[in-house]
């Protein structure tokens, strides 16, 4: 027996109302059917914590490799965008294996802790410079937690400080062929973009054959590895474009979500103004509750069973983080938002297992540098009117999001 439909009305993953607020149709799926079909499309809704779990366990049988997506199609049913012919190489994020194993050890000395501690300062520079542009702009947010991240992950790559401009627009195009939404006019600005955003890089990685022009960046990191034979020069320049979108993108969603909670919730926002410990744990909850990455998807190998139900080889999973972190099983009153929990960081918002996000660290530290300097520049705020979220399946970012201090 195959697995129950997702809804009777499969277009209805693509309406604002799911976009906005999934979690009372997650939690319904979860509670009756944790594994679900989506139309017609090939496609499986995966909602609990434990077959989640599974999943990212049984490697062999489901890969992360980007084969397909799901998008709406011209008749607005959910259907399957072919990727398998794209030529698009599988690196980091879509890696398996061997393969995974390979890229993630030649990024592993950039991401640690220590590493990643000694760009706190610049951080904090240009997080006060750019929180202060809040207020300039009539309190829109949206100019400042996009530049931030991209200021942040050029440096990380080692960049210029002068193309910000293009850093930002090449970062944001990343999830823009996961949202749903597929175009012919579309797919034509996606691949020029990515062909302009891979000859800039190209051209600052052969820079790097001058030993006048070797630095401790990624890209340098990335160029030694090419040039010891760890990877090819495709591979490498995919794993930076990989993190440029990767890296900003997700980051500017966390930022966003943190505002609106803030900005929503004044009790909060006192909490963490009385006891900036509680910034940390706040974070957390918000990764948990509004992960900036909806869901991830997998790639069924062969032929196999998961929860009881049959998968077809060729078919396609989304795990969905919104729902998994909000599993009843798995977190006492999922649905509250708490600064108490035990295991704070017991959640999936950053992946889980072998694919855990490299850069969950970085996104930490950026995130919490702009709490902290976002408290300290202004006095208590709130929303100037309703935000609006790109309208996308995929990540939960917001494209208009305005804040004005609370008059007393």
């Amino acid at each position: 027996m195959r697995a129950p439909q997702y809804s009777k009305d499969p277009q209805s993953i693509f309406k604002s109302e799911f976009i906005y607020n999934p979690f009372p149709i997650l939690d319904s799926l979860r509670k009756n059917s944790p594994i679900s079909s989506i139309g017609n499309s090939g496609f499986h809704l995966i909602s609990s914590f434990e077959l989640i779990q599974e999943v990212l366990d049984r490697e062999a049988d489901f890969s992360a490799n980007l084969k397909g997506v799901l998008y709406r199609s011209h008749d607005g049913n959910p259907d399957c965008f072919d990727l398998s012919e794209t030529g698009a190489l599988d690196v980091i994020a879509t890696a398996d294996g061997a393969n995974h194993a390979r890229h993630k050890k030649v990024l592993a000395n950039a991401f640690t802790t220590k590493s990643v501690m000694q760009y706190e300062t610049y951080i904090r520079k240009i997080t006060d410079k750019e929180i202060q542009k809040i207020k300039v702009n009539g309190g829109s947010c949206i100019a400042t937690i996009e530049k931030i991240p991209a200021m942040v992950i050029s440096k990380l790559i080692g960049l210029p400080n002068t193309e910000y401009d293009d850093f930002m627009r090449w970062i944001m195009i990343g999830g823009s062929i996961l949202a749903g939404e597929i175009s012919s006019e579309g797919l034509h600005y996606l691949a020029v973009e990515t062909e302009k955003m891979s000859g800039y890089l190209l051209e600052k990685f052969d820079l790097l054959q001058n030993p006048n022009f070797k630095d401790q960046s990624l890209l340098s990191v990335l160029r030694d590895a090419f040039e010891n034979g760890v990877l090819s020069q495709e591979e490498a320049i995919g794993i930076a474009i990989i993190l440029f979108g990767a890296g900003g993108e997700s980051t500017s969603a966390l930022m966003g979500s943190s505002i609106y909670h803030l900005a929503t919730k004044s009790e909060i926002q006192n909490e963490l103004r009385k006891n900036n410990e509680l910034i940390v744990p706040f974070i957390e909850e918000v990764i948990r509750m509004f992960p900036p990455f909806r869901f991830h998807y997998r790639h069924v190998n062969s032929d196999c069973f998961l929860g009881g139900y049959p998968l077809v080889s060729g078919e396609k999973l989304l795990l969905s983080w919104d729902s998994a972190n909000r599993d009843e099983n798995q977190f006492d009153n999922p649905n509250e938002f708490s600064l108490k929990r035990e295991k704070p960081k017991n959640h999936m918002g950053f992946g889980r297992g072998a694919h855990f996000c490299i850069g969950a660290t970085l996104a930490r530290l950026e995130v919490k540098i702009f709490i902290e300097t976002l408290l300290e520049s202004f006095d208590q705020f709130k929303l100037i009117n309703d935000p609006r979220y790109l309208n996308s399946i995929f990540v939960r970012r917001f494209i208009s999001l305005d804040i004005e201090e609370v008059k007393n």
